[in-house]
């Protein structure tokens, strides 16, 4: 009884293997007629692709991608004489087709041998799967079009992502697509890099926006794979992005940028050089100056330093927020951080005080410390004045400072104009 029922089990195999090869016919039969179900022929072979006795059959993954091409091509002719066809389907369909064809690329040898014995290894459909992809090309940005007029923007990502890799594939040989002009794939990258992003597709993204920019997308390009690049934390990323934006166009803040990845990385050394070299490259440039005293202001939180070493930075850090707005005194970063120092200075001379006597202790109130707080006061008004969205901290510290002036005015008004 055995040994029955396990023959029996062995021609049911073999007849369910039988029974995927007739579907491979019957296949290839419906796509032969003149106007061929391609819903119903996908359906079919998804068994096909699945059945361990015909998935690893590269002719299976040759019929499903070329119904999944063909499926493209009527909706393609049915749009050339007015019709409707769905164009999210034959987009799918052409995706799909894509997909199956590189997938039976990987499968498609024949071995002959001759008759010295030599075994040749030959294909026998890549060379018509290679014309197919790369005679479908333009279809491929047509589908990443349709699918984002219908908001499917991952996929509309992917279908120009194709688009673009279609001249360098190597499975295409010969038949690969004359080489993209620049202007065009900048554009196409920059499209797929809104697209990854909308689609909070973020390592897409980042992808997407620094290929634009490598091909002359512009500014824009830098700075949204720089934001992508911030987004993911990726520092290698932001280091590459900021120093190809700065050599390519200059702008000061992917200095600030590649300073402040150096600092988190710990390379205080290499900082210093970035922003001392745009300085000498631009000794006029106030945001440059500004960055350089954050960063030497940054040095304080270190452990170890002395008590002069931290008050030597900040001399050095306020030297650098006064010469910035001394060349720009529209910076209201600058004016900001070079205020915010002189309070600090104020608030440390008044707390080393404790020694003196009350006598003493008026004298450096009346001599050094209110003069300082009247000149952050200055700086701080001055930075509100150009952008109160700048620093809001800016508010909280001029509050303190009118108090500690006794200046209830002033104290009062700025609470007011905070609330604005």
């Amino acid at each position: 009884m055995k040994k029955l029922l396990f023959v029996a089990c062995g021609l049911l195999m073999a007849g369910t293997a039988f029974a995927q090869k007739d579907v491979l016919k019957a296949a290839k039969n419906k796509m032969s007629v003149e106007v061929p179900d391609h819903a119903a022929i996908a359906s079919m072979l998804e068994g096909a692709m699945t059945n361990p006795e015909t998935a690893n059959d590269v002719y299976t993954w040759y019929l499903a991608g070329k119904n999944g091409f063909k499926t493209w091509q009527t909706g393609w002719e049915q749009l050339q004489i007015g019709g409707n066809p769905d164009k999210v389907k034959m987009s799918n369909a052409i995706l799909n087709g894509y997909d199956y064809y590189m997938k039976a690329f990987t499968m498609d040898t024949v071995k002959t041998e001759d008759k010295k014995g030599n075994i040749k290894v030959k294909t026998k459909y890549s060379k018509e799967m290679a014309k197919t992809i790369a005679d479908n090309k333009d279809n491929f940005y047509d589908a990443g079009v349709y699918f984002y007029d219908a908001r499917e923007l991952g996929k509309a990502y992917r279908a120009w992502e194709i688009f673009t890799l279609l001249p360098d594939l190597a499975c295409l040989g010969k038949d690969a697509p004359a080489a993209i002009p620049d202007s065009t794939l900048s554009q196409t990258y920059y499209n797929m890099g809104i697209f990854a992003f909308q689609a909070d597709m973020k390592p897409e993204a980042l992808k997407a926006f620094m290929k634009a920019a490598d091909h002359g997308q512009g500014e824009v390009a830098y700075d949204n794979a720089l934001a992508m690049a911030a987004e993911l934390e990726d520092l290698d990323a932001m280091e590459k992005i900021a120093n190809d934006g700065f050599n390519k166009y200059g702008k000061q803040n992917y200095i600030g940028t590649l300073v402040s990845i150096y600092v988190k990385k710990g390379d205080y050394n290499k900082a210093l050089e970035i922003i001392n070299n745009a300085i000498a490259q631009n000794p006029q440039n106030s945001v440059l100056h500004n960055v350089k005293g954050v960063l030497i202001e940054s040095t304080t939180g270190n452990e170890g330093m002395s008590a002069e070493e931290i008050a030597k930075a900040n001399e050095e850090a306020a030297a650098l927020y006064k010469q910035a707005v001394e060349l720009d005194g529209e910076n209201a970063e600058a004016r900001y951080n070079y205020g915010r120092l002189l309070a600090n200075k104020a608030y440390k001379l008044s707390d080393d005080a404790v020694d003196l006597s009350n006598q003493e202790y008026d004298a450096l109130v009346q001599n050094q410390i209110n003069p300082l707080f009247k000149a952050a006061a200055e700086q701080l008004e001055k930075s509100i004045a150009i952008n109160p969205e700048a620093n809001r901290q800016a508010f909280t510290i001029l509050k303190n400072i009118y108090y500690n002036l006794k200046d209830d005015v002033n104290m009062n008004r700025i609470a007011d104009l905070e609330l604005q």
